[in-house]
């Protein structure tokens, strides 16, 4: 039986990888070179070939983490782990702008399941806690999520898990509620107008895969009568558009 034939450069990559991937945040090149005990040059070289590969990805801080070559490739992790990773910065930055409680949700057996949040600094604010979920017929996060279902599909799903009426601001309507759908596909973007909670008001965007399907969403949720409209329109939705946007072209998203 041949022997195993063991390449260094291989190796070498691995250990790279593993060490980015072990770490709950993105790792500089100064640590990575002392983790694996490899010299800078081989470490940028490497670096170089990963990240052209997608397999690492550098952010603006120049620090690393995973790409998404491996959500992609991957058919038994789950997603929403690895979009929770490239997405962090992006909460943070908008929880710091903002001042608001910043959420990331996915779709989960037709409801709202909460992924990772960043709380609002005030003491009156709204929050979702891990691993709850919401419906998607009165939150801004629901509409967002069903951007790619269709019509049908939307209705079955909103007579499956009913419309409760929550606020006099609720829709009710299933047709209604495809009216809605139809202005967010428009505008890209979502508003929870005091239809959850009286108390609250939100905007959602959506994250794209490189299969033009919504996996996931951001929010920024705030209490109404600091939140308002005219703040949303003319700050905050172009910076929750653009963070959206530049998680889902890491995603492979084109658009």
């Amino acid at each position: 039986m041949a022997g195993k034939i063991e390449v260094q450069s291989l190796h070498r990559a691995f250990d790279i990888l593993e060490v980015i991937g072990n770490s709950q945040i993105p790792i500089s090149i100064k640590k990575i070179t002392e983790d694996t005990g490899l010299p800078k040059s081989t470490v940028y070289r490497l670096l170089d070939n990963l990240e052209n590969r997608n397999y690492a990805f550098c952010d603006h801080n120049g620090n690393y983490r995973l790409g998404y070559q491996f959500l992609t490739m991957s058919q038994w992790a789950e997603k929403e782990f690895e979009i929770k990773h490239l997405a962090k910065e992006f909460l943070e930055s908008l929880n710091a702008f903002t001042k608001e409680t910043v959420h990331l949700a996915i779709l989960q057996k037709k409801r709202v399941l909460y992924v990772d949040t960043v709380e609002s600094p005030y003491a009156s604010r709204l929050v979702a806690k891990l691993g709850t979920t919401n419906s998607v017929h009165c939150t801004a996060l629901g509409k967002v999520l069903l951007l790619h279902y269709n019509d049908a599909e939307i209705l079955e799903i909103l007579k499956a898990e009913g419309m409760e009426k929550r606020t006099e601001y609720t829709l009710t309507n299933p047709f209604d509620y495809l009216k809605e759908i139809e202005s967010v596909r428009n505008l890209g973007y979502a508003l929870d107008k005091q239809e959850s909670e009286m108390e609250g008001r939100c905007i959602a965007a959506p994250i794209y895969d490189k299969e033009r399907k919504v996996v996931a969403a951001i929010s920024i949720s705030g209490i109404a009568t600091r939140f308002s409209l005219d703040f949303i329109e003319k700050e905050v939705v172009s910076k929750l558009l653009d963070s959206t946007l530049r998680i889902s072209h890491i995603l492979g998203y084109i658009g």
